[in-house]
């Protein structure tokens, strides 16, 4: 018998439809991924289920004494409530008995603490003590904490925990990995899969996914398709729909062109036996103004800058960072050149966006140096969303205010440059706080990769995402040809983007390796079994290679950046001099262009030598 029932269920918002007359059977053990556009209404199905949204219509069963918790999308709003009060609270009155109890035995409080003792004891509450402890164990909370002291991944953690010590036959889950660091998603991960209840949940995260489901509910413009099989068949049998649904999108159309040209002969139509197919053709213009609002695919560019960029982005050398105490960062060298895509991974509060935040010159290095080029023009995406007021329209919040912005250099309509990140017109002129977390996080995708750049800094771009537009959004940035450095959980991602992995250790330990996540794994391990000698990649050998150079060549190296920076700045101003049709008739025009060719050889001639004295 199914736990869950669903018998024609519909809700609209509005004028949006988001479940038509729904059908669905959910049964113990299934492990079902919700999958979705953003704003197609996954987490209003989760609160339908979890009965926090009422249907329109249709019929709603769920078999007797099923326990049902939910994990909604957002972490909850800091108070200064202890870990342990918040989980044992998930257990109801006999929950609370518990806290009052622990709070009483952490205060001192050995009149109150002897009477809940009692109390306790009297109705059997001692097994509701011991789940409370080994949940905290499990997520390895620590019960006396504040939830105000932790980050957006802990406070994931603390909710989880809270959903997990009920014990539910049904677990639903909203984007539950989202600001949880790669080493939290793989316990997450285990725990599920060792979960013997019912799971829906809603992810991005597609390694995450195709780890734990064995059930795929696909909700599409109001419309729900199940597909009973693991996420990486349900990719092969969606590709084949949609391959379908284009060709009858084809006769469609064909159908409505032969109507249309029916319907302007006149005469015929007004005919009392033709009524019936012209009530017809306005059914299907209709239906193709429906298809038209929904389809189509997100189309991500990422504006490049066109001034020339030095092939030094980043010169790091044995840094060191501390905060209140708490040394971060240690003996940390590291180059970053023109073109490189470079993914940092770590636990929460291990350092990767400090270590951002030093690179960029926002924060200064204790110790070591870094050198930036001067020509590094910054687009910076914000995990936390800071820039988004919630009242702005977002066409504004793109444009600045403006109805134009300029992309390569045309003039486009604000309205039309959204369209194609799926925006319609009327959400265009809506404000922000009427959006969903993962339409959000494309309206900030929006304003930044409409902002020439020459280096792109992504602090856990993928969050809410859907799939669709995460797979654009890779595409794109394999595509770019400035200097990305990416923050990122998904393991997917990076696998698929970065040429080389920049891991947080812990300790202050920062090391690089070649490759994606996988790449770093394999290396990683490799290390720990003294299979092969470490493999990390360090680029910055300055100080290693110095001690067998003679005194010369050490300054010779010592100078090479900055004589290789200056020459390109000079190399770039005669490119555009020249670039400028009026400057031949100067008499100097041939001069330069001879001292550009050689500039150009000078330089080539500096990496070589650069590269031959940092590899010793």
């Amino acid at each position: 018998m199914p736990l869950i029932t669903l018998d024609n269920i519909s809700l609209r918002f509005s004028e949006k439809v988001i479940l038509d007359e729904i059908n669905a059977t959910i049964h113990k053990g299934d492990k079902i991924g919700l999958i979705g556009r953003n704003g197609e209404g996954k987490s209003t199905f989760l609160k339908v289920l979890a009965g926090i949204v009422a249907a329109d219509d249709g019929d709603l069963k769920i078999q007797n004494s099923t326990r049902i918790s939910y994990l909604e999308q957002q972490p909850p709003e800091d108070n200064d409530n202890t870990l342990f009060n918040i989980v044992a609270h998930g257990l109801g009155e006999s929950g609370k008995i518990i806290s009052k109890y622990h709070n009483a035995l952490k205060d001192g409080n050995i009149s109150e603490s002897s009477q809940l003792q009692e109390q306790i004891e009297s109705q059997d509450l001692w097994p509701y003590l011991h789940k409370i402890e080994t949940v905290l164990n499990r997520f390895k909370l620590s019960a006396d904490s504040s939830l105000s002291t932790l980050s957006g991944g802990w406070k994931r953690r603390v909710m989880l925990a809270k959903a997990i010590v009920q014990e539910p036959d049904i677990l639903l889950l909203d984007e539950p990995t989202n600001h949880m660091d790669i080493t939290a998603i793989l316990d997450l991960e285990k725990m599920l899969k060792d979960f013997h209840g019912t799971l829906i949940l809603i992810s991005h995260d597609r390694s995450f996914v195709k780890g734990i489901v064995n059930k795929i509910f696909d909700l599409d413009r109001g419309n729900l398709s199940i597909f009973d099989c693991g996420y990486q068949d349900y990719l092969k049998r969606k590709e084949n729909l949609l391959n379908s649904e284009e060709l009858e999108n084809a006769r469609f159309n064909k159908k409505l062109a032969q109507e249309e040209a029916w319907i302007r002969q006149g005469i015929k139509a007004r005919r009392t036996r033709n009524e019936g197919r012209v009530r017809a053709l306005e059914a299907m213009r209709k239906q193709f103004f429906s298809k038209r609002k929904q389809q189509g695919n997100v189309k991500i560019h990422a504006l490049e800058d066109e001034r020339r960029v030095s092939k030094i982005v980043f010169e790091v050398k044995n840094i060191d960072f501390s905060m209140e105490e708490l040394e971060l960062v240690k003996h940390f060298s590291l180059l970053v050149l023109k073109g490189e895509k470079i993914g940092i991974i770590g636990g929460n509060g291990s350092g990767k966006s400090t270590l951002i935040k030093l690179l960029l010159g926002e924060l200064l290095p204790s110790e070591g140096s870094i050198r930036r080029s001067k020509t590094i023009q910054l687009a910076y995406f914000d995990q936390m969303r800071e820039s988004l007021d919630p009242n702005i329209k977002a066409m504004d919040f793109v444009s600045g205010g403006k109805d134009y912005i300029d992309i390569n250099g045309k003039s486009k309509h604000v309205i039309g440059y959204l369209r194609q990140f799926l925006f319609t017109g009327k959400q265009a002129m809506a404000p922000i706080k009427m959006f969903s977390g993962g339409e959000k996080n494309r309206l900030m995708l929006a304003k930044i990769l409409s902002q020439p750049a020459n280096l792109l800094v992504l602090d856990e771009p993928t969050n809410d995402l859907d799939v669709e537009t995460l797979e654009l959004l890779e595409e794109m940035l394999v595509d770019y040809a400035g200097t990305l450095i990416l923050i990122s959980h998904d393991r997917t991602f990076l696998n698929n983007i970065v040429s080389s992995t920049i891991v947080m250790e812990g300790n202050a330990v920062i090391e690089q390796y070649s490759g994606g996540y996988d790449d770093y794994i394999l290396q990683k391990n490799e290390r720990l079994n003294d299979k092969a000698p470490k493999q990390s990649i360090t680029k910055s050998k300055s100080k290693k290679s110095s001690q067998k150079l003679s005194y010369n060549d050490q300054q010779l190296l010592k100078s090479l950046p900055e004589k290789i920076e200056d020459l390109e700045n000079e190399i770039t101003m005669a490119q555009k001099m020249l670039s400028d049709p009026d400057f031949y008739q100067n008499p100097d025009a041939q001069n330069l262009t001879i001292k550009l060719s050689s500039m150009e050889k000078e330089i080539g001639q500096l990496y070589d030598k650069w590269s031959e004295l940092d590899n010793g």
